[in-house]
């Protein structure tokens, strides 16, 4: 084995260095100065050690087990992380990029640990979610996507006509709403307010963690990129929270997703789908695309992105190939000549509100003003390393009563 020693005192204790390897392989560990710097030396302090592993959520006590007790206790994470997480088949089918677990894995792990806050402490008597699965027989036979899509619509209760008359920003808040009405929680990224930010080359655009009672769909929106991949990021959360919404209802709970052509059935009824929920094909009739500002025009109407009212476009045929190049080839370039804009660091209230989730939130909220979980719940659930001052604390609860 190779030496690797940890410093307590005067005195240093030979552990195996694929010990502390293995238990601190991910991505935003592996950022710290004081994780490369031991790996270099092949030495860390106790006090440093703590540190990485409470960052990490690894009791500190497992670096000093035998080798076999800690892949044990991996392998029985790595369990407890896959069952909330796709299956292999479902997330083959949905991720763009490279993506390991480790680079979402902490996310996963403290929406997961919310999950069971909510079903054991505050709403311990609520049924199953409803929607898990609802639109799976429909899918299977075959029914037509207009049908399915009105189907989907009337669970939510999605009015389009009141969802177009929203600004993009508002139709996030809109459909979140909806989502959580039925027990489907949204948590949005939130840079420096998660339990570990994704890297920019992770283009994973959404995230389902499986429950029984309250999924929580979490949607990367790429907001501590300086050098951002994507544009029109509005338009995608938009498509991405209708997306997940209608994996749910497939009993697909799919990692999201590349926008454009697939070869993957399932994903391709995602899709689908999720174009007639949002553009249902009737109420293209008439619509006439000459350019792009012809394109831009319309996509801002159906609160969709120019892309992807493209794509529903030519899949139905109604528009023209050498005009669906020529807006294809403008898109592109819009994107290679895409400037980054200054980035404003929200409050602490809405970067753990927007990170949290809005139901989560209220959820937790009045349940202490309940009286029925303490003071110490609600900063450790809500708060990253339980960090709550008095007039943070007052705040959030303002917000969420």
């Amino acid at each position: 084995m190779d030496d690797f020693y940890i410093k307590i005192g005067n005195e240093r204790i030979r552990i195996d260095k694929t010990i502390f390897v293995t238990l601190l392989d991910l991505s935003p560990i592996k950022q710290y100065v004081s994780y490369k710097d031991a790996v270099l030396a092949n030495e860390i302090s106790l006090v440093k050690l703590k540190d990485l592993a409470a960052k990490a959520n690894v009791p500190y006590p497992l670096f000093f087990a035998k080798k076999e007790k800690v892949i044990k206790q991996l392998k029985d994470k790595e369990k407890n992380l896959f069952d909330k997480l796709p299956t292999k088949t479902e997330a083959q089918v949905g991720a763009r990029g490279n993506m390991k677990t480790s680079d979402i894995e902490l996310i996963v792990k403290d929406l997961a640990r919310k999950q069971e806050f909510l079903k054991t402490r505050i709403l311990q008597t609520e049924p199953d979610n409803a929607f898990i699965g609802h639109i799976a027989k429909m899918v299977k036979t075959g029914v037509s996507d207009v049908k399915v899509a009105e189907k989907v619509r009337e669970y939510f209760e999605i009015d389009l006509a009141e969802l177009r008359g929203l600004s993009k920003a508002k139709v996030i808040g809109y459909l979140c709403g909806k989502a959580e009405n039925k027990n489907i929680l949204v948590s949005i990224s939130s840079y420096n307010f998660m339990p570990q930010n994704i890297q920019r080359e992770v283009q994973v655009s959404g995230i389902c963690v499986k429950d029984k009672k309250f999924p929580f769909i979490f949607i990367n929106t790429r907001d501590g990129d300086e050098e951002p991949l994507i544009l029109e990021s509005e338009g995608r959360q938009i498509f991405s929270i209708i997306s997940m919404m209608v994996c749910i209802g497939m009993n697909k709970f799919i990692l999201n997703m590349k926008s454009g052509k697939t070869k993957d059935e399932s994903l391709k009824k995602v899709y689908a789908l999720t174009a007639e929920i949002l553009i249902p094909a009737a109420d293209l009739n008439g619509v006439k695309i000459n350019n792009i500002d012809d394109l831009k025009q319309q996509a801002q109407f159906f609160k969709v992105t120019p892309s992807m009212l493209l794509v529903r476009l030519k899949e139905l045929r109604l528009i023209s190939k050498p005009v669906a190049d020529a807006c294809r080839d403008k898109l592109i370039n819009e994107i290679k000549n895409a400037q980054s804009s200054p980035k404003h660091q929200p409050s602490l209230v809405n970067g753990y509100g927007k990170y949290n989730g809005h139901k989560f939130s209220q959820e937790v909220v009045r349940a202490y003003a309940s009286g029925k979980i303490s003071h110490d719940e609600v900063k450790n659930v809500l708060f990253r390393k339980g960090k709550m001052d008095t007039l943070l604390f007052q705040q959030y609860y303002n917000q969420f009563k």
